[in-house]
């Protein structure tokens, strides 16, 4: 028999090998259900039994078997997805690509933060002593804002830098086409960057600010504040979590600088960094 006529017997061996693998799956120990030949593991289930919001009261075992039953839906619409080809769609794999780097990217942060030095009480006293607008002086501002998708072509943004009230921002985005959402809304200095509430502080009265956000861009006026000082049992533990965080944007950002300073980096022509000149 020639190679040729051998290679579909060998192929159909390995499909039976895999299909008989599968059929081998039990559920049983950390396997809660196995859906055709795909498990689901006790972790999944426990993980969904967290994030369901079940009352307090519900029955225990109901409610697993409901979670279960939701996570088997899941995965057979996913083997659905997956036998129509979507998970080879070009556009799937640069999203889910993305994701994963997201997760990655959280997970390296969790990992280098749990490595951080709890600050002592003198550094926590003199922090929250620092910054005023986020525990002594806190304050709330009312704002009139407007909301629109993040534009694909950054011009728009920089051609508002000259707009200095919120309805020619709105005449702006009009004469481009681009629909906007207008409310009030508060912002909460204790939860804005020091350095950014700065900013926004140091704009003339009726300045528009614009920032933006993971779900669009937004720009806002303050139309009043009222203080709110923080409790100390609420200022410390803040106090504690805005140090770390920016211990770990410090930590980051050398770790990233050594590491470009190491990497080897190819670029295709046009897409290299403009060169600066001294």
């Amino acid at each position: 028999m020639s190679r040729l006529s051998r290679a579909p017997i060998l192929v159909s061996c390995v499909a039976i090998a895999v299909a008989l693998s599968g059929c081998q799956k039990k559920a049983t120990g950390q396997v809660a259900a196995v859906v055709n030949g795909d498990e689901i593991t006790l972790q999944e289930v426990n993980g969904a039994l967290r994030n369901a919001n079940i009352p307090d009261g519900a029955e225990k075992d109901k409610a697993r078997a409901a979670v279960v039953q939701r996570l088997i839906d899941k995965r057979l619409i996913e083997q659905q997805a997956k036998a129509a080809g979507t998970d080879r769609d070009p556009e799937f794999l640069t999203r889910q690509r993305e994701v994963d780097q997201a997760l990655l990217l959280e997970f390296y942060a969790k990992r280098v933060q749990d490595t951080l030095r709890v600050p002592d009480k003198s550094a926590i006293d003199k922090f929250i002593s620092d910054h005023p607008l986020n525990f002594a002086g806190r304050t709330i501002f009312s704002v009139d804002q407007i909301r629109f998708p993040a534009p694909t072509d950054q011009s728009v943004i920089a051609g508002m830098k000259d707009l200095h009230t919120l309805q020619a921002i709105m005449d702006y985005l009009t004469g481009k086409g681009i629909k906007f959402d207008r409310g009030a809304s508060k912002v909460d200095s204790a939860q804005v960057p020091p350095q950014m509430m700065q900013q926004v502080l140091a704009l003339p009265p009726g300045e528009p600010f614009i920032v933006p956000t993971p779900q669009g861009v937004v720009a806002s006026v303050i139309t009043g504040k009222e203080v709110q000082p923080l409790a100390p049992e609420q200022a410390q533990p803040m106090a504690v979590q805005m140090m770390r965080a920016q211990e770990l944007d410090k930590v980051i950002q050398q770790r990233l600088k050594d590491a470009r300073a190491k990497a080897k980096i190819e670029y295709q022509p046009g897409f290299a960094p403009a060169q600066t000149t001294k």
